[in-house]
């Protein structure tokens, strides 16, 4: 075989979750290309998925020496880095992939990931900010940019960035669930059962979405018995519970109140 058949062995082992014989194949292949980039990188990831972390640091390590425009290798120190909270040494890394890659939207990425550890807001939105403008056809970029600005009560600018990510992919159900939030807060409650109503149609079995909808279906149960109508807070109870059956709360107020109309 050669050095290519084996890389290919090994990584079609490694995509079965086979990561012992996927090593074997990396290894055999370094035995005949002892300075193969790839396998050295694959080594690392799998090392990293063993919870290997020195052996891989030492495979990352050896590729960012012997091949130094490899990023591969650097985002994935950094990631390692990051593991340990060794957060200068991760932001010195990163910082490095930029230097080769200045639109390499994953350092961005985790430099804002980064930042907003360390409690700097606004460094990290610069940071996320570039990271979807160097993959802006990755949902994933606008989201996790989305949750920034959402974290920092800029509002207006999540709703936006979380509608883009919807836009570059309509069964984001963490986008849906977000937006739901932005509209909740903002006491536009059937704006917000409207989205998760959404977020469970493409995923019923998803425990945060079914959540959202027995709260705010307690929160208009509540606002209803407040104004007397006691029949109208039961039958959103029993909406209540049908997405949370242990929802104490509606099954408190069923009983005490009647199945109402």
């Amino acid at each position: 075989m050669s050095v290519n058949d084996i890389l290919f062995e090994g990584a079609d082992y490694h995509y079965q979750g086979k990561l012992d014989e996927a090593i074997k194949c990396f290894k055999n292949a370094l035995t005949m290309d002892f300075n193969n980039s790839y396998a050295h990188n694959q080594l690392g990831v799998i090392y990293a998925k063993k919870k290997m972390f020195e052996e891989a640091f030492k495979e990352f390590d050896f590729v960012s020496k012997t091949d130094p425009e490899n990023t591969f290798c650097r985002i994935w120190q950094g990631l390692l880095y990051l593991k340990k909270e060794d957060w200068n040494s991760s932001k010195k890394v990163f910082e490095e992939v930029l230097k080769i890659d200045p639109q390499n939207a994953d350092a961005y990425y985790f430099l804002g990931a980064l930042y907003n550890i360390q409690h700097n807001p606004d460094y990290a939105i610069e940071m996320l900010q570039k990271a979807r403008d160097a993959d802006a056809a990755e949902p994933d970029t606008h989201f996790r940019l989305a949750n920034a600005f959402h974290s920092s009560d800029l509002t207006a600018n999540a709703e936006l960035e979380y509608l883009r990510t919807l836009e570059l992919n309509p069964k984001y159900t963490k986008a849906i669930n977000e937006l739901g939030w932005i509209y909740f807060d903002a006491g536009k409650l059937d704006k917000a059962i409207e989205f998760w109503e959404k977020a469970y149609s493409i995923n019923p079995n998803d425990n945060e979405t079914k959540f959202n909808l027995a709260h705010i279906h307690n929160t208009i149960a509540r606002k209803l018995l407040k104004s007397g109508d006691k029949n109208g807070a039961v039958r959103e109870w029993k909406k209540a519970l049908n997405y949370y059956s242990r929802n104490y709360e509606a099954t408190y107020y069923i009983k005490k109140y009647g199945k109402g109309d």
